[in-house]
């Protein structure tokens, strides 16, 4: 509990008084129910088709939004599997080094999406960008396939697939990852998950057209 507590004041959603020893709601709480309640409608169809694919592989999925340089855990949705792998809402990491993080930038124009990165980039792994050259090669090839994939970058042994879209009324972009352990990558898995994000991106697109 006390590890669960440090993380939530890490993170914002929970602020601690030291002369009291106090918990209270922070200031992230607020902002992330007012997303809550302003994107309800489209987060709810998202979340209910990132379930879905989470139930069909028993991986973890995430959904996302822009913290300025970072992305920011909205919901989450955790895996049947054994090895399942999940971070608490609130949690944020350097979106070019996560797939979901990429697939985000990857729908800025590439003044936009350089504004929010930092120049130069702060290392992260051997395997994420090392300079705005090497993140835009990979911002190229998610825009030419649609598919955005990392590896043992945030957290070492962790594979995941991401893609972006838009909500049509506010315009607000979301991330989705479904991540799974690296040594279960295998190419028939990988394909299977794009092609499953292939899928709910299209059904979206069509419910809210």
């Amino acid at each position: 509990m006390h590890r669960a507590l440090k993380t939530l004041v890490a993170s914002g959603l929970l602020e601690y008084e030291h002369s009291t020893r106090l918990y209270s709601p922070g200031m992230r709480l607020f902002e992330l129910g007012q997303i809550f309640r302003s994107r309800h409608h489209f987060l709810d169809l998202v979340y209910k088709r990132v379930k879905q694919i989470c139930d069909i592989g028993g991986h973890t999925g995430y959904i996302t939004v822009f913290d300025g340089a970072d992305l920011m855990v909205l919901r989450v949705v955790r895996g049947s599997n054994p090895l399942a792998i999940a971070s608490t809402p609130g949690y944020k990491s350097s979106a070019y080094a996560t797939s979901n993080g990429r697939a985000m930038l990857a729908l800025l124009e590439d003044a936009a999406w350089k504004q929010r990165v930092p120049e130069p980039l702060p290392f992260v792994s051997p395997n994420s960008p090392r300079n705005h050259e090497e993140l835009l090669e990979r911002i190229g090839k998610i825009r030419a396939t649609g598919r955005s994939y990392a590896s043992n970058e945030i957290v070492e042994g962790v594979s995941s697939q991401g893609v972006a879209m838009r909500d049509p009324d506010t315009m607000e972009i979301f991330g989705v990852a479904i991540s799974y352990p690296a040594s279960l990558g295998t190419p028939e898995l990988k394909e299977k998950i794009a092609i499953l994000l292939d899928q709910m991106r299209t059904d979206l697109r069509l419910r809210t057209d």
